[in-house]
């Protein structure tokens, strides 16, 4: 059976989350609200106390088939007892028969541990704005997509990510023209000149950032930079009450090379910008030598809304920190219909409009 950790309110005895708008924790019963370090002692007092002894029956059929149990977790809730099942990836969750909300405590330890965290600036209801706004001007979006209700479904998730400090140097070479125009009389002429550019740059990469989740579509990920690191935290537990969170799938020597592939178009990107002054810019060549200086653990936090439509899902991501949000959202083939007959009778009625002129001219 797994170790969880559930944050109570000291007042009510309700569960504490973590309140991404006061940034502190707050009780939703009591409207309470924590300031991070004022619950350090009172964990160490709750660590102490003796947990009531309650005794387990199975009812019968309850018991796990071959094979079924791989990969899941179980853990016993202490508000009200409920049995939870998670996955191996899950390390923070909620109860989904009392709604506390719950951190498994032995899946953030040791290595698994994360160092630092961006905690959740936006809570669901500017997620929620956010999405509303990534939707404006849809002209083909199904009128169900919008309905609250649906939205009501987004749920808050700590995303694993590696991020990596690197020392690089860069050889770059290029050719650049310069062209100049002239008139002579009635004449224009044109001179193209080539230079051969050469630069050499010398970078410091501080945090590049890989996503370490094999739910989440790497693509996707990357679009949801960049983050703001200036509010970057040391790791802990209270930031996770109230949302979910995953541990690591790929070790940062797994993931090394995507990691690299991005300080490499970086460098390029940099490279061009130095050597700006010409008319046009053709590269031709780069060395990079990359030098790891080190990587850290860290969990982003990411909004996410899942809608299935006409037998197929549709996932848009919000960055819980800056409110970016990325996905395609489903199509009406009705409305997208209506719009064709509309457009169509548009140009048929313009279409006899301009005849009716060349009839009367």
């Amino acid at each position: 059976m797994g170790e969880l950790q559930e944050y109570k309110c000291p007042c009510c005895g309700g569960g504490i989350r973590f309140d991404s708008k006061a940034q502190k924790l707050k009780c939703p019963f009591c409207d309470t609200e924590f300031e991070m370090e004022a619950l350090q002692q009172y964990d160490a007092t709750l660590k102490q106390e003796k947990k009531d002894d309650m005794k387990w029956e199975k009812a019968e059929g309850s018991a796990w088939k071959e094979g079924e149990e791989q990969g899941l977790n179980t853990y016993h809730c202490e508000s009200c007892g409920g049995e939870i099942v998670a996955d191996e990836n899950t390390a923070a969750s909620t109860c989904p028969f009392c709604g506390n909300p719950i951190v498994m405590t032995g899946k953030l330890s040791g290595e698994l541990r994360p160092d630092i965290l961006i905690p959740f600036k936006l809570d669901k209801k500017a997620a929620k704005a956010g999405l509303m706004k990534h939707l404006e001007g849809k002209k083909l979006l199904p009128k169900i997509f919008k309905d609250q209700n649906h939205i009501d479904e987004i749920r808050g998730i700590y995303v694993p990510f590696w991020l990596y400090d690197f020392d690089t140097n860069v050889d770059y070479k290029a050719v650049g023209t310069k062209v100049r125009t002239w008139t002579s009389g009635d004449r224009k002429y044109t001179e193209t000149s080539y230079f051969d550019v050469y630069r050499k740059l010398h970078i410091k990469y501080n945090g590049i950032p890989v996503d370490a989740s094999i739910e989440m579509p790497d693509g996707i990920m990357d679009q949801m930079e960049p983050y703001g690191y200036d509010q970057l935290t040391q790791h802990d537990n209270k930031y996770l009450s109230g949302f979910e969170a995953e541990i690591y799938n790929y070790t940062p020597d797994q993931l090394s090379g995507r990691a690299v592939t991005k300080v490499n178009d970086t460098s390029k990107k940099w490279a061009e910008q130095k050597a700006s002054g010409y008319t046009s810019l053709t590269s031709e060549n780069m060395n990079a030598n990359n030098k790891l200086l080190a990587n850290r653990f860290a969990l982003m936090p990411v909004w996410i809304y899942e809608y299935r439509y006409q037998g197929q899902n549709y996932m848009f991501y919000v960055n819980g920190q800056t409110g970016k949000c990325v996905g395609t959202p489903p199509r009406s083939v009705s409305r997208a219909i209506g719009l064709t007959a509309a457009f169509a009778a548009s140009v048929a009625a313009c279409a006899s409009g301009i005849a009716m002129i060349l009839e009367v001219i």
